[in-house]
């Protein structure tokens, strides 16, 4: 069970991290950047179901039932967490990058 839980920490904060990349890239704005990601993590908590098959369990996790099935909210808030995880380290990579200067945009910098 444990690992199922992993599996969907991880995924979401993959998810989290390129929506806030595509999201920073259309918009250039950290704060709107933000805003999608936090409309994403709550839209996942209301609109995705929070249960787990034990099927999906006893195949990718240990093989059997060897937890109980944790609470749906508690399955929903760790996706919703995930991709906020995701979101936070795309922001950091994105201030990295503006500080080497490679987030510039150099569609006029030949103008006079």
């Amino acid at each position: 069970m444990i690992r199922a839980l992993i599996i969907e920490f991880l995924l979401s904060g993959v998810i989290g991290a390129i929506i806030f990349r595509l999201s920073w890239a259309a918009s250039k704005r950290n704060l709107m950047s933000w805003g999608v990601v936090l409309v994403v993590a709550a839209m996942t908590v209301i609109f995705i179901p929070g249960s787990i098959d034990g099927w999906h369990v006893q195949k990718y996790g240990a093989g059997f039932l060897t937890m109980p099935v944790p609470h749906p909210l508690v399955v929903q808030l760790l996706r919703s967490l995930g991709l906020i995880g995701g979101a936070w380290l795309a922001s950091i990579v994105v201030a990295r990058r503006k500080k080497r200067g490679f987030e510039e945009d150099r569609r006029f910098k030949d103008f006079p």
